[in-house]
């Protein structure tokens, strides 16, 4: 006999949005940027590994997240919606024992809320990650972060229906092969349908990915380039017939503008006069040149 099994339309994996992959791609430098966070913390280089970005049920989701943890709401506008960042407790723990000088295996007491100084590194970490998300959407979508509430529970936060589709990036944080915390952000499905159009592009290299070194090189060689920088005076108009009669001792009238263009190849880069400085003539730079000058 067949098994038969329960189905929703509209809920299927074959429904998940074309946008998944470009999310996969901001969680990639997201993951980069989270271990710079974690680093100076544990005292010790972690490893952040980003699993693929899934559409999941708000139930399934909740059901498998412990009873104690860190849950951070916050609004991302213009996105619709809150954006839910999960922190382990475990993981909490062991960066505050590490950040104190331990060595991160001592054993998470049985409990249903954080110390103070774990209050504070929750909410150290979990900014922290909200901000650097926000700076891998900048190409994207600016986003306008707010926090709207902290809570150590899954129950205190109603932060949507069991029904409710999400978009789950999730991050697995080790310090040693025996420790392994994930780290998890939802977004409702609906917000990132209104700008799957933006998520689905291509997006532009990493920052991080470029070398500081040679471009501070470049910057410098760039300062020590010469360019020639000349003004007009005057353009005198003259026919042709007085072109070819000029000779030697001839005079032509002039006037000489109050702003004259300050030009450096082919483009005006400024504005100004002509006068005297140390028995030289000089120029004044009065005003410098919009983009639209030619």
């Amino acid at each position: 006999m067949t098994e038969v099994q329960a189905y929703a339309f509209g809920r299927g994996d074959t429904q998940a949005p074309i946008m998944l992959s470009g999310l996969d791609r901001l969680a990639e430098k997201l993951g980069r940027r989270m271990r710079a966070l974690i680093e100076p913390i544990a005292g010790v280089r972690p490893h952040v590994a980003v699993q693929d970005t899934r559409v999941i049920e708000f139930g399934a989701w909740s059901a498998d997240v412990p009873a104690f943890c860190s849950l951070s709401l916050y609004r991302m506008l213009p996105l619709k919606g809150q954006m839910m960042l999960c922190l382990d407790a475990g993981m909490i723990s062991t960066l505050v024992d590490c950040f104190y000088g331990g060595i991160g295996n001592r054993p998470l007491p049985t409990r249903g809320e954080f110390t103070p100084t774990e209050d504070r590194l929750i909410a150290r970490l979990a900014d922290s990650i909200a901000a650097r998300l926000v700076d891998t959407w900048t190409d994207i979508l600016p986003l306008d972060r707010s926090l709207i509430l902290r809570e150590s529970g899954i129950g205190y936060a109603a932060a949507a229906q069991p029904t409710d589709q999400m978009v789950l990036q999730r991050f697995t944080v080790s310090l040693t092969r025996e420790q392994e915390w994930p780290i998890d952000i939802l977004f409702p499905l609906s917000a990132l349908r209104a700008v799957e159009a933006l998520t689905g592009t291509s997006l532009p290299a990493d920052d991080e990915h470029r070398d500081p070194v040679w471009q501070t090189r470049i910057a410098r060689r760039m300062r020590d380039i010469r360019l020639p920088a000349r003004t007009v005076l005057a353009r005198p108009n003259l026919s042709i017939s007085d072109l070819m009669q000029l000779k030697v001792g001839d005079v032509i009238p002039v006037t000489i503008g109050r702003s004259l263009p300050l030009i450096v190849g082919n483009r005006i880069v400024a504005h100004g006069s002509i006068g005297e400085q140390d028995g030289r003539a000089a120029f004044q730079i009065e005003k410098l040149a919009q983009e639209t000058d030619q």
